[in-house]
């Protein structure tokens, strides 16, 4: 007799224990993803508000422009790792919404489809209804979070990117 594999049987109780702990993975990941958002943004807030302090001391102050030649290139280097890290974990969430997405497609779910609602409404800008004549339309912002210059994974590195070699390039000028 072939025993079903995980995730495959007709019953919502094969299906649950992997679906619980994508959710976790997935709920992890936006928890991460967030958190670590925030600290990047904390540090360099930090390097940038550093750096317009020392260029604001103005004068021919070699030492504050080699600080600042110094914060600038670190802060390049934070600034692409915020890009990778970032861009990794937004990878990997949307990898355990697919597989969630695919769990609740299965023939034996017969739960309520969250992730396949939330992938309608966000991803494919589709209008959630449910069997009450209620629906949920998705906003300007839903519609465009997919481009490049809504999603945080891209436009806070470009941000910084950009204002580290304005002042990387001013600092590199100013001493020679």
């Amino acid at each position: 007799m072939k025993r079903p594999v995980r995730g495959e049987g007709t019953t919502g109780q094969d299906i649950e224990p992997a679906y619980a702990n994508l959710i976790a993975l997935w709920t992890s990941g936006i928890r991460d993803y967030h958190s670590l958002l925030s600290d990047y943004l904390t540090a360099n807030s930090i390097f940038v508000a550093a750096i317009v302090f020392l260029v604001g001391q103005g004068g021919d102050k070699n030492l504050f422009d080699l600080i600042v030649i110094i914060l600038c290139t670190f802060g390049l280097i934070i600034t692409m790792q915020m890009a990778i890290v970032l861009g990794r974990f937004s990878g990997q969430n949307a990898l355990w919404e697919w597989y969630l997405r695919r769990t609740e497609s299965r023939p034996g779910w017969n739960q309520e489809k969250l992730f396949t609602d939330l992938h309608r409404f966000r991803d494919l800008h589709e209008v959630i209804r449910d069997g009450k004549g209620d629906e949920f339309k998705p906003s300007w912002a839903v519609r465009r979070h997919k481009h490049w210059w809504a999603r945080r994974d891209v436009i806070f590195p470009l941000f910084f990117g950009i204002v580290y070699a304005f002042f990387l390039v001013w600092g590199v000028s100013r001493m020679v």
